[in-house]
């Protein structure tokens, strides 16, 4: 599928009209790709011209990209997608002969097979003209000197630790730049974003910046026609990055996750590829460092976590007594807002029985903070292999006999992961997967435990 980006002139007070375009069934569609509120990233910078910017917008083109194209409708084998684009850019020279490192970080980040190409950005007008009167306070100002530390603020436990981390390292007058988005289809990450960084201003006042950009797929093209999305948001982190960099004043840009999320072990040989996310792989992050570099970027993208399991991240937290009291506040969930294994389903963010929710209440468990009426129930429910779809590949993948050995060969076969630290990342997945058996050894019930041959 061949999609065309119209990039129109701005409206005072809005981001330039970009429209993703694209032929079905012989007639063309145009979708807007909206940034809404885009005046919290032009306070803090109004650069359309630089390479930064550049790679900025590309990344939010590829995210509505990914969004736009039904896997269903689209798909050559009920996955892949054929997605061919030419991305506008200010310095082309800068941009030509990045096509194929690109490509292969979208190849694998999305597990679709792109064709990129660049071309002259003919946009000629402001991106994003001021408004001629603001009828809101007086927009912000930052001391970017005090600026020490850039991190992502996703409103997850993992970057909140992240967070957490960085802060108890500042001094005095030190400032950290937390930098969020959320896809206004999809607005819970917003309010955990805003929740947190409450606690963070009253646990560390005087001590953080916070950048929010809103970023949205229309849902109906601009004859009013419905469009059928992809729910999948895997390039959501490569626009995170994009906007990390853009906005970053210093050259580190810190992406907390877990490496047991980042690695994403497939639980059985079928999930190796469409059920298994690369969001913050590091094969993504390897190749994404390297497409900087040659662009002459001096951003370095560093996961000080990579080799920590999400049990070790919260235990090993510098402020032990704040984490502990805030916690309950961040979301991990993958299937976010599913409540139908709860019983009381008010004030619920998590389903508590994908994935995400297993890793996040085994760290619970392991730091003796798990607690059932709040993170799930169906560790205590199950009463069959049914009660949830990953349980019988969760089940099979614990029930498994997996050596350092083999699981060193599972991760060269799965991930392109680098032979000098292959020992560590098949450790660190080895002691997650013992994290998530504590879980259910303390808190399975007969039939959970059986099926796990556990007693």
């Amino acid at each position: 599928m061949r999609v065309k980006i119209i990039i129109d002139d701005a409206d005072y007070g809005k981001f330039s009209d970009l429209k993703l375009c694209y032929t079905d069934n012989g007639i063309e569609r145009k979708v807007p790709l909206s940034f809404l509120q885009y005046e919290r990233v032009f306070d803090f910078t109004n650069d359309f011209t630089s390479v930064k910017f550049d790679f900025f917008l590309i990344s939010a083109i590829v995210y509505g990209i990914d969004n736009l194209l039904s896997r269903a409708i689209y798909s050559n084998d009920g996955w892949t997608r054929d997605i061919e684009i030419e991305l506008p850019v200010n310095n082309l020279s800068v941009w030509n002969g990045k096509e194929e490192k690109l490509k292969q970080i979208l190849d694998f980040l999305t597990g679709d097979n792109w064709i990129v190409n660049f071309r002259q950005n003919t946009q000629d007008s402001l991106y994003y003209p001021r408004p001629l009167s603001r009828r809101r306070k007086i927009p912000p100002t930052y001391e970017m000197d005090s600026i020490k530390s850039v991190s992502l603020f996703s409103g997850g436990l993992d970057s909140l630790i992240g967070v957490i981390d960085e802060l108890e390292k500042l001094r005095n007058n030190e400032k950290i730049l937390l930098v969020s988005h959320f896809d206004s289809k999809s607005p819970g990450p917003n309010g955990d974003q805003t929740k947190l960084l409450r606690h963070l201003i009253t646990q560390y006042p005087n001590k953080t910046y916070w950048v929010q950009s809103k970023l949205a797929l229309s849902r109906k093209d601009t004859d009013g026609n419905r469009v059928t999305i992809e729910n999948n948001y895997r390039s959501r982190s490569l626009f995170f990055i994009g906007l990390g960099c853009y906005l970053s004043p210093i050259d580190e840009l810190i992406i907390p996750e877990n490496g047991t999320i980042s690695i994403n072990y497939p639980l059985t040989p079928s999930r190796v590829s469409s059920l298994s996310t690369r969001t913050t792989h590091p094969y993504v992050l390897k190749n994404t460092q390297e497409l900087l570099t040659e662009l002459g970027l001096s951003t370095i993208i560093h996961n000080p976590y990579t080799f920590k399991t999400k049990g070790e991240m919260f235990i090993e937290c510098t402020n032990q007594t704040f984490i502990q009291g805030v916690f309950q506040d961040s979301v991990s969930c993958g299937k976010r807002g599913r409540k139908q294994n709860w019983q009381v389903k008010t004030g619920i963010q998590e389903c508590g029985i994908c994935m995400p929710c297993i890793y996040r209440r085994s760290a619970l468990n392991k730091a003796g903070l798990d607690n059932e009426n709040h993170y799930g129930n169906f560790i205590t429910k199950a009463n069959s292999r049914n009660y949830s779809k990953d349980l019988p590949a969760l089940i099979s993948y614990l029930k498994r006999n997996i050596s350092l050995e083999k699981m060193k060969r599972d991760l060269l076969v799965n991930g392109n992961i680098e032979i000098d630290n292959l020992e560590q990342y098949a450790n660190m997945v080895l002691r997650s997967r013992e994290e998530v058996l504590e879980l259910f050894r303390e808190k399975g019930n007969r039939f959970v435990k059986s099926e796990l041959g556990i007693r």
